[in-house]
């Protein structure tokens, strides 16, 4: 973790950051990364190193991961995780703008963040593969699914552990961390708030056609295929005997939905700005940041060239 240097202290624990990139000038975009649901920062290395010359990056590891202290007082859910992530930017004296990144999960904490601060510290939006209120699950791990994918090694079946773009020592830190007994603690108590935050974030009605939440500030949102993940899930469960034949018909199902629902929840995504695009790739999974960190990279490049464009015309 040579990168995560800096620590803040909030008022109730410490949290670990790190600032990647180039020196940020007064007025300049920081971009602001928010992982998701149960990962370490670590995953963005590669994206980061494909913007050292061109943006200024904050990194930082949520409550109880990496060197962030835990705090057994603070429940992990969206609004407490935004609140310290808040408190964090004001601790180490990083105003805004702020270029807003998340991923999976992530994508729901940047808007409870948009909400909680407002469309005028936001200067821009990237959602990678991004999690709304709507899913095609009730409960996340859903049963059946949980079943047929018992025991397998997710990373290793769906191929990141073959096609990442992490260096050597990039991609040991992080498996180092994130099978850490203090980050697996965190994860179990973080995850059951994915199906919370979603109810939450749904009394918001952010992504109603016409709301134009970031007043036209440029927005990207990237869709990996995730259906190539879970099919590769599914299947490695079957060949290991894993699920009744009941768990395993209800995950066909799920997967002969999954594609033209991912789309229709990730297009939604795009009422948040008037400003916006949508763009995919089949190349990656769900972790786009690990497989085509460039991609990300590239989204990230567009928000900005938007942002200075703009800049410029005024």
């Amino acid at each position: 973790m040579k990168h995560f240097r800096h620590t803040a202290h909030i008022g109730t624990h410490s949290l670990s950051y790190a600032l990647r990139g180039i020196p940020r000038q007064p007025g300049a975009p920081l971009v602001v990364v928010l992982t998701g649901i149960t990962s370490s920062a670590l995953e963005w290395s590669a994206v980061c190193r494909h913007l050292e010359h061109e943006a200024s990056v904050l990194l930082y590891e949520r409550t109880g991961y990496g060197q962030s202290e835990a705090c057994p007082t603070a429940e992990p859910d969206s609004l407490t995780i935004v609140d310290e992530l808040s408190r964090l930017l004001v601790a180490a004296a990083l105003p805004p703008p702020y270029l807003v990144v998340g991923h999976s999960w992530g994508g729901i904490l940047a808007r409870e963040f948009l909400a909680a601060r407002g469309h005028e510290a936001i200067c821009g939006m990237v959602l990678v593969d991004a999690v709304q209120e709507r899913m095609l699950f009730e409960m996340w791990p859903d049963p059946s699914i949980a079943a047929v994918t018992a025991g397998l090694d997710y990373m290793e079946v769906v191929g990141l552990t073959r096609d990442h773009r992490l260096t050597e020592s990039e991609w040991a830190e992080l498996m180092a961390e994130e099978a850490s007994p203090h980050h697996e603690r965190q994860a179990v108590r973080e995850l059951p708030y994915l199906q919370i935050s979603r109810k939450l974030l749904a009394q918001k009605h952010q992504v109603l056609p016409g709301r134009n939440l970031l007043h036209s500030k440029p927005l990207s949102v990237l869709r990996g295929n995730s259906l190539r993940d879970q099919e590769r899930m599914y299947y490695r469960g079957v060949a290991e005997g894993l699920g009744t034949e009941a768990q395993r018909a209800t995950f066909r199902d799920y997967l002969d939905k999954w594609d033209r629902s991912e789309e229709a929840f990730q297009r939604e995504l795009l009422n948040l700005s008037n400003t916006a695009r949508f763009s995919t790739t089949s190349q990656s999974g769900h972790n786009i940041q690990i497989t085509e960190p460039e991609r990300v990279a590239d989204e990230i490049r567009w928000v900005l060239r938007q942002i200075s464009s703009v800049a410029i015309a005024v």
